[in-house]
């Protein structure tokens, strides 16, 4: 049966159309007129009502109205200052390109279904009834700085997409160590499919179940997730009043050996952020059992203390409660930036599988980060706050072909591709110069690396050569 039904339609008019009269003329009421920009107006209309407008000389085009959204996203002033914007791998281009690497937050929860983050699963151990949804704010906000969308609204995060995971430990009432414990044992637990975890609280109490939660983060990190933490925002050091490593007044869980303890600065101006902790006890020690693990300092000669990096932490724009948006500033801010970063390095090499594994990828971080000397003011005191998280092209594995071969009359190339960047085979008949490269075909690296293949379905039978190109996705 023929429907009559009405729908949203705009009409434009001839410039000089009287509108009064032609929407009398076809008994019409609009709920909006356009005086100025052109003449014309919106109106629900049956198929009838808009055939027999177009018939009308005196207007100029009838045409289906329909929903817009905002055409636009922030890059926050971290991201920028990081010079996330321009890292291929993290591939900002208000596209939904999803990091393929999960985070898991320990904080107060995220809104699960924040339009701007991908949370894939939510688990509360604090206030019942709760279930991982954030009741605060704080934790939607860090999960923002670490992953939320390139999708052309809202805000952009460090690793664009990343999977994440609301563990929920810090509640209304309930934000106990017991809580704590109870959400590390469930990171614990799926540390198969975790690969990073980020905790923005802190706690110098003198009850501080030292040896229980350095037990909980080392069996963590044995398992190959990288754990990342807050350095605090007491404006003291992380070792605590008496400036010794391993004692109960450490600001935990940032003090542990196991953990990447990260300070705040301001990245519109380059100052450390005056409540940041800060660490001026020499290095950490070793974890239990592992004399290999430390991370040294990128420049020869100076000392890499207690905290290994600097984040961006004051007035940071990210995602919040009700679906909503807001500007805060802590270590909890600049924490999430560096667990950003790490998820970009995973998505660029692969996931850590072990301790050494974990703290290889810490090292990688700081080897490619700013010293302070190069980016913070002359008068400030350089190892203490750590160097500024930067990412670099020299993670990037080379676009080595791992095999080659020939298959059902074809011959493939078989490479591992990272996210962010094209992959085009080419050919040429001879070395001899000039060389002529003809493509044989591209393909992109998504998420994380990957392996792909690329195939010569008419390869020659007497002679020819092949290479790799790799260039930055658009």
């Amino acid at each position: 049966m023929y429907s009559e039904r009405p729908v949203p339609m705009i009409v434009t008019l001839r410039p000089e159309t009287g509108m009064d009269k032609l929407l009398k003329d076809h008994g019409l009421q609009a709920h909006c007129t356009y005086h100025h920009a052109l003449n014309g107006f919106a109106a629900s209309l049956a198929p009838g009502q808009a055939q027999r407008l177009r018939a009308d000389p005196r207007v100029l085009a009838v045409e289906r109205d329909g929903q817009v959204r905002l055409c636009a996203q922030t890059n926050g002033t971290g991201i920028i200052r990081m010079g996330i914007p321009t890292f291929p791998v993290a591939h900002i281009n208000g596209q939904d390109h999803r990091i393929n690497v999960d985070v898991a937050v320990l904080d107060t929860g995220i809104q699960t279904n924040h339009p701007d983050l991908n949370v894939v699963q939510a688990v509360g151990f604090s206030d019942p009834g709760l279930g991982g949804n954030d009741w605060d704010g704080h934790g939607t906000h860090v999960a923002g700085i670490i992953g939320a969308l390139d999708n052309n609204f809202g805000v952009v995060g460090v690793a664009p997409g990343a999977r994440l995971w609301a563990v929920q430990v810090f509640g209304p009432t309930q934000h106990s160590w017991s809580n704590m414990l109870a959400g590390l044992d469930y990171i614990a637990m799926n540390a198969d499919k975790i690969e990073i975890v980020n905790v923005s609280l802190d706690s110098t109490d003198i009850s501080q179940p030292y040896i229980a939660l350095e037990q909980a983060v080392a069996s963590i990190v044995s398992r190959g997730v990288v754990f990342v933490a807050a350095a605090g925002n007491g404006g003291g050091d992380i070792a605590g009043p008496d400036g010794v490593w391993g004692t109960s007044d450490d600001v935990l869980p940032a003090a542990l050996p196991e953990v990447m303890a990260v300070s705040a600065m301001n990245p519109t101006n380059d100052q450390i952020a005056s409540f940041s902790d800060f660490s001026g006890q020499g290095s950490k020690p070793f974890p239990p059992g592992c004399s290999s693990c430390v991370v040294t300092s990128a420049i020869p000669g100076v000392p890499l203390y207690g905290i290994e990096v600097c984040g961006p932490g004051v007035a940071i724009y990210s995602t919040w409660i009700n679906s909503g948006y807001a500007i805060l500033s802590g270590t909890s801010m600049a924490s999430p930036h560096a667990a950003g970063l790490v998820a970009l390095y995973i998505a660029a090499n692969g996931r850590a599988h072990t301790i050494q594994d974990v703290f290889a990828i810490r090292q990688a971080i700081v080897n490619s980060s700013q010293p302070e000397s190069q980016w913070s003011p002359p008068n400030q005191a350089y190892t203490y706050y750590g160097p500024l998280i930067y990412p670099s092209g020299a993670w990037i594995p080379s676009p080595n072909i791992l095999s080659q071969g020939m298959r059902s009359g074809t011959f493939q190339i078989n490479f591992a591709a990272v996210p962010g960047y094209t992959y085009t085979a080419q050919y040429a008949p001879s070395l001899v110069s000039p060389r002529q490269w003809t493509p044989l075909g591209s393909t992109n690296g998504e998420g994380s690396v990957a392996p792909a293949t690329l195939t010569d379905l008419a390869p020659n039978p007497v002679t020819r050569f092949y290479r790799l190109v790799r260039t930055p996705s658009p």
